[in-house]
């Protein structure tokens, strides 16, 4: 098989299980906002996805891990810009363009967004989360660090994230209400407003 042919073939198993477990993901967070997350058993959450069982543990190792989705993945090359000072310089717009490179990688249906909103004022689910960001908050740390000319410990760093996440949840409110605008450029409007704020 030719080196192309290999990239093509990886790529494409990368692709359907990023749709198995995108899947998994919204029949979790369905199940989890009719039933409650206590409601429902991994056994019908791999029959609602269509999945065996062996291949939902493969995915999420519980329920709480399944409707969170894959762990947030900032894709390696946009890191790497930011941690060397890019792509602008400007710690501001490059916090921008990290957070777009991460929403960029796959934009929520509406549906998405409105379990995601229903579904994040349960304590159990907000306490997971908060975890993951701290893991990405240690990331972010060691990437302004490596900046230089800016100064930022983990509390800071995890401080930025939170911030990210209110303008992120305020552009899914916009998109709920009805604005069509891509997620990742409403990001961006609200996020340009909050600096002009700050300014």
């Amino acid at each position: 098989m030719s080196t192309s042919a290999e990239n093509g073939a990886a790529d494409h198993r990368a692709s359907k299980r990023e749709e198995t477990a995108r899947r998994i993901m919204v029949s979790a967070q369905r199940l989890a906002s009719e039933h409650g997350l206590d409601g429902f058993t991994m056994d019908e959450l791999a029959a609602a996805s269509g999945v065996s069982r062996r291949t939902l543990f493969n995915y999420y190792p519980s329920k709480v891990d399944a409707c969170l989705g894959p762990p947030i993945e900032v894709p390696a090359s946009a890191m790497e810009a930011f941690a060397s000072g890019g792509p602008t310089g400007d710690l501001g717009a490059d916090l921008e363009h990290l957070a777009r490179e991460v929403l960029g990688i796959e934009e929520p249906t509406r549906e998405e967004m409105v379990l995601h909103r229903q579904l994040f004022q349960n304590p159990r689910l907000v306490e997971a989360l908060h975890d993951r960001f701290a893991e990405l908050a240690v990331d972010l740390e060691g990437a302004v660090r490596a900046r230089g000319g800016e100064q930022i410990d983990q509390e800071g760093a995890l401080l930025l994230i939170r911030v990210l996440l209110v303008v992120f949840d305020t552009a899914i409110d916009a998109s709920i209400a009805g604005d069509d605008t891509p997620l990742s450029d409403l990001f961006s409007r609200h996020f340009g407003n909050l600096r002009r704020l700050l300014a």
